[in-house]
């Protein structure tokens, strides 16, 4: 018969499938890295995809995860018997499985971890028997994140410096960014938001303008695709992009350089907000889910004047450690 573990936080062996989302896999990282440092390097194990590995390597934590290839994640599948085996090396404690539009295979093998207790994000799960919170009631990643943090007593302020702390220590400095480096440039991310339309020429443009001539933006996107539908505005205002993108392992050297990232709500957002210090400019927008204040974040509505955004910028850069609400 199976019996909830009251101190479950005192598991000692410990393996964590994490997100399959990237937005959610960079909210859920600061928890994994919190909860590897109480750990010895063997009781300590995230399962996530190979797109994951630059930012793993960023943060130093290569060398605690396994990873997949999703195509190739099939019973039946050279790669999923060698992951199956892998999973079994150890006999774990405790399972997080945190991948919420999952397959039957990935449940699986959290079953053939062998741990006592399975814990995941919805009931129906098969394989799983600890349950984050009902899926009767609907919760993003962030409200997630913040029950593991009180599950596993983990300092949720602390975290966040400390994720800070390490993407700076363990960056990689890009001689070529430094050439945009100046103290009155701001990124803007062209990076497609999650729910929505993408960003518009006349978006681009207006944005630029209204900082001008004080400030200048420089653009930023995760795939040099993703700029290409800005090519022609951005050359009539002569703006520049980033050399280096941020989908990238070096990206964290090049955040540090510049005060502030214009962005929607978009998948490398969540990068911005959780691993990174610069300050975050967020255009909200009615599809978007809501994402907690910080005080490096300001929110704006996306379909407000873009005039006044960039003056309440300016008072905001002034106020760092100020907590700022959506205005409209």
């Amino acid at each position: 018969m199976f019996q909830y573990k009251p101190d479950i936080s005192n598991c000692k062996k410990v393996i964590m499938f994490l997100p399959m989302e990237e937005n959610k896999f960079f909210v859920i990282l600061p928890f994994a890295m919190a909860l590897s440092e109480k750990r010895d390097s063997n009781d300590f194990l995230v399962i996530t995809d190979e797109n994951n590995r630059y930012i793993l390597r960023a943060l130093g934590l290569e060398r605690l995860a396994l990873f997949y290839n999703s195509k190739n994640m099939l019973y039946g599948e050279a790669d999923f018997f060698e992951m199956e085996k892998r999973v079994q090396d150890q006999r774990w404690d405790l399972c997080i499985f945190l991948q919420e539009n999952t397959s039957l295979p990935f449940l699986y093998l959290a079953r053939a971890t062998r741990a006592p207790y399975r814990m995941g994000l919805k009931q129906e799960f098969p394989f799983l028997n600890i349950t984050l919170q009902s899926s009767s009631y609907h919760e993003d990643i962030y409200a997630s994140r913040n029950f593991l943090y009180k599950t596993f007593l983990i300092d949720p302020k602390k975290t966040e410096e400390e994720s800070i702390r390490v993407t700076q220590k363990n960056e990689k400095f890009n001689s070529s960014s430094k050439l945009l480096s100046t103290s009155n440039t701001i990124l803007l991310n062209l990076e497609p938001p999650i729910n929505g339309e993408p960003w518009s020429e006349n978006d681009v443009f207006t944005i630029c303008k209204s900082f001008q001539p004080k400030w200048r933006l420089i653009t930023i996107a995760a795939t040099t695709k993703q700029l290409e539908p800005y090519a022609k505005v951005m050359d009539e205002l002569e703006m520049r992009s980033n050399p280096v993108l941020l989908h990238s392992e070096s990206i964290f050297s090049v955040l540090r350089q510049y005060p502030a990232i214009i962005t929607l709500n978009s998948l490398h957002s969540h990068l911005l907000l959780n691993l990174s210090n610069i300050k975050v400019l967020m255009l909200e927008q009615d599809d978007d889910y809501d994402i907690p204040n910080s005080r490096r974040m300001l929110k704006f509505r996306r379909d407000g004047n873009y005039y006044s955004f960039a003056r309440l910028v300016v008072d905001f850069l002034k106020e760092p450690d100020a907590v700022k609400p959506v205005t409209k």
